[in-house]
């Protein structure tokens, strides 16, 4: 394998980090995503460059190529580095904890076992349905979470007791406030939509709220959270919501 080859491999890498990038019929991406899936080599050459830079290769899909940052590499996804928008000042706090608990909740609500993870399936998620969701059960999940050992759990917990504060819908129509539930669950929705991990459906919207589908690129990067205690709180909640319909 020559050093053209190398530097396919690594533009391969390349498109698989910007999430926007799809490989269209035609295009270099879908070229290289092709190699990638017939040619062993090629495919070798891929996964050293992204694990020398810190990235795992989950597996080539019609979204693209699947990647995630390792945890201690420069390409982790952390809160801090997300983009969400968290603001500086005495709100900080609250922003970081309320946007974790809806991530988590979330991941609960449309991944709430092992053989959903496992389905490449698109599920769907609305906006109303989910915030009831959270509200239901953030007590329980507080509650488990004080026992928990690790620190992201208590944190979490510490989250669902400021969720439980929050009111429902801003107080006010200027439609300015971040201080109630809804914020939280729109404004993490249209990220993961502008990060290419979720759609906007508005042809499905109901009563239950705005409608969004989750992709691939979510439910892949799911790994470290279903090992939260929060996590399974809410895991447990919906499959017993899923039972009883």
């Amino acid at each position: 394998m020559n050093l053209t080859d190398v530097g396919d491999a690594a533009s391969l890498v390349r498109f698989a980090l910007v999430p926007k990038h799809r490989p269209t019929p035609d295009s270099p991406y879908r070229a290289l995503l092709d190699r990638y899936r017939t040619d062993t080599e090629f495919a070798e050459v891929v996964g050293r460059i992204a694990d020398g830079l810190g990235i795992r290769v989950h597996l080539p899909t019609q979204l693209g190529l699947l990647v995630t940052g390792a945890s201690d590499g420069p390409f982790a996804v952390t809160l801090d580095n997300s983009g969400l928008p968290r603001r500086t000042g005495p709100k900080q706090l609250q922003d970081r904890h309320c946007f974790g608990l809806v991530l988590v909740g979330l991941a609960a609500y449309a991944y709430p076992n092992g053989e959903a993870l496992l389905d490449s399936g698109s599920p769907g998620v609305r906006t109303a349905e989910l915030q009831r969701f959270l509200t239901r059960h953030a007590r329980t999940a507080a509650d488990a979470a004080d026992d928990a050992e690790e620190t992201r759990s208590r944190q979490l917990g510490e989250a669902a007791k400021i969720w439980l504060d929050l009111p429902e819908v801003p107080l006010n129509d200027s439609g300015r406030s971040r201080d109630n539930r809804r914020y939280y669950v729109h404004a993490l929705l249209q990220y993961l939509v502008d990060k290419g991990r979720a759609r906007r459906e508005p042809a499905l919207d109901d009563e239950r709220g705005e409608a969004y589908q989750l992709n691939d690129r979510f439910r892949i990067g799911l790994a470290e959270v279903t090992e939260d205690a929060v996590y399974a709180v809410f895991a447990q909640a919906r499959q017993t919501e899923e039972e009883r319909d």
